[in-house]
């Protein structure tokens, strides 16, 4: 298809690629946010720890449902279409969170923006399934959509917190509200006159039903999933939500520099994606056996960098800040790396026509754990918060969490160190 395209194609191809680059570096931005907008106001209002999660976590409720529809949805409407729509509906969301003050308002305001970018990454995937078939390629195209995200990430952090000190939230919202439906319209437009210029290979297998059958009983995909949930509660609820709260409480004479955790682990993802195509060589290459490891070695590497973050917030000198922040690259890595073996796992064992479906059940699926990850690390904290001291209760929720997380490496084992694989 590729060799096909003429140099108008091409270059269309490379724009509107370009357009979901920047949507998806948006909803990354929306989505991780919170971590530096919700302490503010869980203190200007008085939430409890509870309720500030419950607010956050309600971004995931129609993300996690529309998870399961975009790739079928993608198929009939168009990624274009669709996330464009998407856009404009994160705008009106935009405004509303701003402007709330109320945990009702709030909650609706991080609805709407979960549901206007429930689109982005799998119309994302299934615009790079179409466009870029040979799998370096993909991998290539795949981690540079890492990389762009965690710009968004970055931003999301330190960058916010200077920008929220001279420019008011509801202000600088409108300008990202205006800007999600200004790239809308621009995606909904460019990747339409690509799709005119070029063939669409999908097939009618790729639906929902089919998607979860074979997601549920393909053992490598189940195993994959249960990786996938790994990666998936753990960014939301710690760079999404509590690492700059964490960070301030664990270093009170350094509060100032607590949104560098943000960054750090930003920092981790992008060096994580810059090693996408070693990645997948790593895969794609060697026995079952060895891929398998190479991907579970990851993960618990990731328990370790989880461990880490509590051991390292323990003492509040400016020693074991720089530690803390070198345990945060190592979890934005492992999250970042998890991420792009997982998702070359999933294109490895299905077929293109039925790719992004069954990333949207992992999405789908994560997205459940995300909003459950970022109400019950809350209220964790709040139940910890009764016996000791809030620090050691962040300490003591992201130990449960490394926990589960060894409970489901454990479950992907067998699987994924198999000589099928």
């Amino acid at each position: 298809m590729e060799d096909s395209l003429d140099r108008k194609s091409a270059n269309t191809r490379l724009a509107a690629l370009l357009g979901f680059y920047l949507a998806y570096f948006l909803s990354y931005f929306i989505k991780l946010s919170p971590s530096i907008v919700m302490p503010a106001i869980q203190q200007r209002y008085g939430f409890t720890s509870g309720q500030t999660g419950f607010i956050s976590s309600m971004f995931f409720i129609p993300y996690a449902i529309m998870q399961f529809f975009v790739g079928p949805l993608c198929k009939r409407i168009g990624a274009g279409n669709l996330v464009g729509t998407g856009l404009a509906v994160s705008g009106l969301g935009l405004l509303i969170f701003s402007n709330g003050s109320t945990v009702a308002t709030l909650a609706m305001g991080r609805f709407l923006l979960g549901l206007g970018t429930s689109p982005i990454f799998i119309g994302m995937i299934y615009f790079m399934q179409r466009s870029f078939t040979e799998s370096a390629k993909y991998a290539r195209v795949y981690g540079l959509g890492i990389f762009v995200s965690n710009i968004g990430s970055i931003i999301a952090a330190a960058p916010l917190k200077a920008v929220l000190n001279v420019v008011p939230m509801n202000s600088l919202f409108l300008g990202f509200a205006v800007f999600a439906v200004v790239l809308g319209l621009y995606i909904a437009f460019v990747d339409r006159a690509f799709k005119t210029e070029s063939l669409d290979t999908g097939s009618s297998k790729a639906n929902l039903v089919h998607a979860f059958k074979l997601t549920f009983t393909t053992p490598v995909l189940v195993s994959a999933l249960l990786l996938w949930l790994i990666q998936a509660p753990s960014l939301v609820s710690y760079q999404g939500l509590w690492c700059t709260k964490w960070t301030a409480t664990a270093f009170p004479s350094l509060e100032g520099l607590s949104g560098w955790s943000g960054i750090a682990i930003s920092i981790g993802s992008i060096l994580s994606s810059l090693f996408c195509e070693k990645l997948f060589r790593l895969y794609s290459q060697g026995t079952g056996k060895t891929r398998g490891k190479a991907v579970l070695r990851t993960c618990l590497l990731h328990v370790l960098a989880t461990l880490l973050l509590s051991v390292s917030k323990q003492n509040s000198s400016a020693a074991f800040f720089a530690l803390s922040l070198l345990c945060d690259v190592l979890f934005g890595y492992t999250t970042g790396a998890i991420i792009v073996q997982v998702g070359i796992i999933v294109k490895e064992h299905s077929d293109p026509a039925e790719n992004a479906s069954i990333m949207g059940v992992f999405n789908g699926v994560g997205c459940l754990t995300q909003q459950l990850g970022q109400w019950l690390t809350g209220v964790s904290i709040d139940l910890f918060c009764l016996v000791v001291a809030l620090n050691a209760s962040f300490s003591l929720t992201f130990v449960c969490l490394a926990v589960v997380f060894v409970l489901l490496i454990l479950g992907a084992w067998r699987n994924l160190t198999s000589s099928k694989t």
